[in-house]
């Protein structure tokens, strides 16, 4: 699905998983964050987890690389999750940094990451 970069006004590319992130789902997960075959997908990429209600670590190297891709390419990597147990995942990695939280594809669209209150 394809949606203008509010910032870049380019087209950005969403991935949405739906179920389970594990071993087994893991290498379709990767297919689509790499894109359709041999084309050279938008380095603008919003990943849709809110539909995920189990991911385990098989999935954060995938989303490494291709925010390392997109970023060389002068892109961004945005990923949009709000299930508790996913948060925790990318905290106890030491991923929240690099992937910081956002509620929805129109806040990752717009760059508004979910700040929490404390």
């Amino acid at each position: 699905m394809g949606a203008l970069d509010p910032v870049l006004m380019q087209p950005c590319r969403v991935v949405r998983a739906i179920g389970e992130l594990d071993l087994m789902t893991a290498p379709a997960f990767a297919a689509d964050l790499r894109g359709p075959g041999d084309a050279n997908p938008l380095p603008w990429l919003v990943v849709d987890l809110s539909e995920v209600s189990f991911m385990d670590c098989s999935a954060l190297g995938e989303l490494c690389a291709v925010r390392d891709r997109n970023e060389k390419r002068g892109g961004w990597t945005r990923v949009v999750y709000t299930h508790p147990s996913i948060e925790l995942l990318f905290r106890a990695a030491r991923l929240d940094a690099l992937f910081p939280r956002y509620i929805s594809v129109h806040e990752a669209q717009w760059g508004r990451a979910y700040m929490a209150l404390l």
